[in-house]
């Protein structure tokens, strides 16, 4: 027998497990059932998608908060800063 359930699966009874005093014939061993994966999967994956949603919105607030702070500026102290996005040509 390979796995250690086997014998409980093949209703051998061991010793240990049968209260003293009491016939062996009258014993019924309850197994527990396999164990699922698919709760701690299932916790895997929201971890992982809510850990990438939460990036993405502070990368988003962050350009949005230093696109609003180079607005700003000029009412501020007199300076401008711009913010360019270039863009880069194939082929030139």
């Amino acid at each position: 027998m390979r796995h250690p359930d086997a014998q409980l699966r093949a209703g051998h009874r061991p010793a240990h497990l049968i209260p003293p005093g009491t016939h062996p014939g009258t014993v019924t061993i309850v197994q527990a059932p396999a164990r699922s994966y698919a709760g701690p999967i299932l916790l895997t994956i929201t971890i992982t998608l809510g850990t990438s949603l939460v990036i993405v919105i502070l990368a988003i607030t962050f350009q949005l908060a230093v696109a609003a702070a180079a607005a700003a500026l000029p009412t501020i102290g007199g300076t401008a800063i711009t913010i360019k996005l270039t863009k880069t040509r194939k082929g030139a």
